[in-house]
């Protein structure tokens, strides 16, 4: 049913559907809308409305194509429709309309298809109107009695990621994390682990450091490289606030070509007794690993 985001290979949108043609001849790796599937309706509650559709939107170039066809029970094909060229897509939320030029039985037509794909159930619509003094036009539509449609958007670009996994030295000890974090509007998301062990210390035994952040809240960025991120989590399982800042030295901005990322936290206890004061500190450049920072846009 409906998904926010679904990606087409680049070969299943170059191949025509059913001897659908595409008048696109470039392809793009990642479409910004699109509709797909295949499946049946009923017409008059008699025959089928056989359909197959996979079409897709990269900035002004369309992709892909759709082809109809009504079938008796018994069998014998009482029209098909298919598209030559597509003219339109456009997708709000669940719902899509392809336009095309294509053919009905034959004719040179102006064909329309509307798609929704609802939890409740997916529909589908199509319209052929021949290009000619013939006035008569094809029409059908309903609920899919089998197949399944998808509507799909791509996710606006992030206006900041980050990611990375590594260790620093904590002066005779190691430092080891691993996060993601990315802002994108006033929306931001991310994780952390981080532990402090030491090398000689038996494997199986429990890190005396270790915080976490289950959902980062806040991300800051500082530089084209270097950004602040921040949330509520944990430190050794304690309720605590918990900040890192993380420095992006081998991306291609700094003009140091044997500089290291760099990786910094902090936590402090929330709890409301003496534990408020208890907190942890570490940082510096990385020791192994990688750290990557992307910015779209420097406020």
């Amino acid at each position: 049913m409906f998904r926010r985001l679904v990606f087409l290979t680049v070969a299943a949108l170059m191949v025509p559907l059913l001897g659908c043609v595409s008048s696109a001849q470039t392809i793009m790796p990642l479409p910004d809308c699109g509709i797909r599937g295949s499946g049946a309706i009923t017409i008059h509650e008699v025959n089928l409305g056989v359909f197959d559709i996979n079409v897709a939107k990269s900035g002004s170039i369309l992709l892909g194509g759709f082809k109809y066809t009504e079938i008796t029970p018994d069998g014998r094909r009482v029209c098909t429709i298919y598209s030559q060229s597509l003219t339109r897509l456009e997708v709000l939320g669940n719902a899509a309309t392809v336009q095309a030029f294509g053919y009905w039985n034959g004719m040179p037509s102006d064909l329309t298809v509307k798609c929704l794909d609802d939890v409740d159930g997916d529909y589908f619509y199509i319209l052929a109107r021949p290009r000619s003094p013939i006035t008569i036009i094809y029409e059908a539509g309903g609920g899919l009695v089998k197949g399944d449609i998808v509507v799909f958007t791509a996710p606006a670009t992030p206006q900041c990621l980050t990611k990375g996994n590594g260790t620093i030295a904590v002066g005779q000890n190691t430092g080891r994390f691993s996060f993601v974090a990315e802002k994108s509007g006033d929306v931001v998301k991310g994780t952390l682990k981080y532990v402090e062990y030491s090398p000689l210390a038996d494997p199986t035994a429990q890190p005396p450091v270790r915080i976490y952040i289950p959902s980062v809240q806040t991300l800051r960025i500082l530089s084209p490289n270097e950004v602040v991120f921040a949330g509520r989590g944990t430190l050794n399982e304690r309720p605590a606030f918990v900040e890192v800042r993380v420095i992006d030295r081998t991306n291609g901005i700094s003009p140091d070509l044997a500089a290291r990322d760099e990786f910094y936290i902090r936590a402090l206890m929330l709890a409301t007794d003496s534990l408020s004061r208890i907190g942890y500190q570490a940082g510096g450049p990385l020791t192994s690993g990688d750290i990557v920072v992307a910015v779209q846009n420097v406020p």
